[in-house]
């Protein structure tokens, strides 16, 4: 329970500033220790909890779950990324199994009656997310961030996230700070902690932080009136479905409500959310790979985003996640999400009716929580530090669902070998988490010194360029950033050599085509240019910048027709754009 509870607790907190992604990677390496020994606990004590049915049937769907998963990693074309996740978000095949380990886990082990531990860790982390939110709000704190969006990142690095993690933990201690089973004090921060971040969520300005907060907080209380009165909480119900529906019109720019809640950003979303369907539509089996959606969003985005935003702009996740599974990982990934996703659903009602009175409540509480985490996923991703406590507590779902204490199957005698198992797993994890550490840790300095204009110290800041990928895991984007640091300091020759080894193990990787058609267009290989600019005018459709280029490629190298064949294909769907305009001054009728 400790390892399950504090476990995610940690991976919540943790952030390294001596890293180049001080959030999502240390996030990541606490998620997969804590699983793998979770893992070894699993190993030696799932034969005896099976035989209770609940169990036996959330085992056989999450061990579906993570064969459909390593199904869809096997037919990756980026064996890497689909591993480990794509830099920056960390959702990958080993993040999946991790959070599905604690879903089980967390299932076989909570129950109604063994709910304290969780309990005073939401409060201890509700009390701390708060209190630090409410200072990074007024500017006060121990580290100075390059705020680019609001200051409230609390443990996160997005107001987003943190707004989204804050909902939940207010949903978790609203249940505290009610129940009466508890001491005073700890009902007393409780209900501190439930003001304190609802405070923070509307500095932080995320709306949908507040609306899946507001929905988590009106299940609890349906279900309170229920408990008084059955007409009442009918009449409430049908109103609150109204609300809903209202709610989300005017998140989508629709009816009254628009002026509260649409936010532009929305919009975005709706960008996404088609790339998303256009990647699920032409690879409807395995998808394009997990965790690849950035890879490929450019080639199944539209015009209405290229031309909304501009073609550079580009995402790296659909911001919805059964999208993102369904694009992903395809069909049988997204069939068994829904599935366990449906099933915890079901326990979840069947919780509520096996129960009654402060019982019910404590059920309605972990259920409600469990669909704030499901609410915010619609229109978010799953970002590590929020996701673990959506597999937790629909663990936790399905858990309290089950017959009590004295009805259990009897547990069979801890195994002396179980500890020794879970901790060469875990300790396997550390040195993998190690090698990562140190690439991070040498990729952050990298970005922290100037290239020398002096020759005489290229070559030791060359040793400081080749330190991130001297390691046995060589992260793409890490390489990509030791070829750019090259073309910087002018050594053209290995810059070329390592954009050309990113390209042919990753042949998606449009920023080292760019990079590289601009080295040999400097070095008047036209040809070499043209044929990488073509390649990528495939991988980007609806990059008027990307045909312009092309088109100026093709005029430098004498093929002035070639280069007039390029005005269509940009006034096709960016007539009005600066490159339409351009392309017709350079290159003619």
């Amino acid at each position: 329970m400790r390892w399950l509870i504090w476990g995610g607790a940690f991976t919540t907190l943790v952030m390294w500033l001596a890293l180049n992604d001080p959030f999502n990677a240390p996030k990541s390496w606490a998620l997969s220790i804590s699983a793998f020994w979770l893992f070894g606990w699993l190993i030696f004590n799932f034969k005896n909890y099976i035989q209770d049915k609940t169990l036996r049937q959330a085992s056989i769907l999450t061990a579906i779950f993570v064969i459909t998963l390593v199904a869809a990693w096997l037919a990756t074309d980026n064996k890497f990324v689909g591993f480990f996740g794509q830099y920056g978000r960390k959702t990958g095949l080993l993040e999946y199994f991790s959070f599905l380990v604690f879903f089980l886990v967390s299932a076989y082990l909570i129950r109604l009656h063994r709910t304290k531990i969780l309990e005073n860790t939401v409060v201890f982390l509700g009390t701390t997310l708060g209190i630090y939110g409410f200072f990074q709000h007024y500017k006060i704190d121990f580290i100075k961030w390059n705020y680019l969006y609001n200051s409230v990142l609390g443990t996160m690095g997005n107001p987003d996230f943190a707004g989204a993690i804050m909902a939940i933990l207010l949903v978790l201690n609203f249940g505290v700070a009610i129940a009466d089973k508890h001491e005073l004090w700890l009902r007393a921060v409780a209900g501190f902690n439930v003001l304190l971040l609802a405070i923070v969520i509307v500095f932080s300005q995320v709306r949908q932080g507040l609306l899946s907060a507001a929905l988590g907080l009106a299940f609890i209380s349906l279900i309170w009136v229920y408990q008084r009165n059955k007409r009442a909480s009918l009449i409430l119900t049908g109103v609150s479905i109204f609300a809903g529906i209202g709610v989300i019109a005017g998140m989508l720019n629709v009816g009254p409500l628009t002026r509260f809640f649409y936010k532009v950003s929305v919009t975005y979303r709706g960008d996404y959310w088609r790339a998303a369907l256009h990647m699920f539509m032409h690879h409807p089996l395995f998808g394009v790979g997990l965790d690849r959606y950035g890879a490929y969003f450019r080639q199944y985005r539209d015009a209405t985003q290229s031309l909304r935003r501009g073609p550079i702009t580009v995402a790296d996740a659909a911001h919805d996640v059964p999208l993102q599974l369904a694009a992903t990982g395809g069909i049988l990934v997204l069939l068994a999400f829904l599935a366990i996703t449906g099933f915890t659903l079901w326990r979840g009602i069947v919780a509520l009716r096996k129960t009654q009175g402060s019982t019910q409540i404590l059920v309605a509480v972990i259920f409600g929580s469990w669909l704030t985490y499901q609410a915010q996923s619609l229109i978010s991703i799953d970002n590590i530090g929020i996701a673990i406590w959506g597999y937790i507590l629909g663990g936790a779902v399905v858990g309290i669902s089950i017959l009590p204490e004295s009805e259990e199957p009897k547990k069979a005698t801890p195994s002396q070998a179980q500890p020794v198992i879970s901790t060469f797993l875990a300790i396997a994890l550390l040195v993998v988490s190690f090698l990562f550490f140190q690439s991070e840790k040498s990729m952050h300095f990298l970005n922290s010194i100037v290239p020398p204009k002096n020759p005489k110290l290229l070559k030791q800041y060359e040793f400081y360029v080749n330190q991130p990928v001297s390691y046995i895991f060589k992260d793409p984007s890490f390489v990509l950033n030791t070829a750019q640091d090259y073309q910087r300091v002018g050594d053209t020759a290995k810059a070329i050599s390592v954009f050309k080894g990113l390209i042919a193990n990753d042949s998606r990787n449009t920023d080292a085509r760019s990079a590289l058609s601009t080295i040999y267009a400097t070095q008047k290989n036209w040809q070499g240019a043209i044929t990488l600019d073509q390649e990528m005018v495939k991988l980007d459709p609806f990059n008027q910048i990307t045909l312009l280029q092309l088109g100026r490629d093709e005029k430098s190298s004498g093929d002035l027709t070639a280069a007039k064949a390029v005005i269509p294909l940009i006034n096709a769907f960016a007539p009005n754009s600066t490159e339409a305009k351009q392309a017709l001054t350079e290159f003619g009728q």
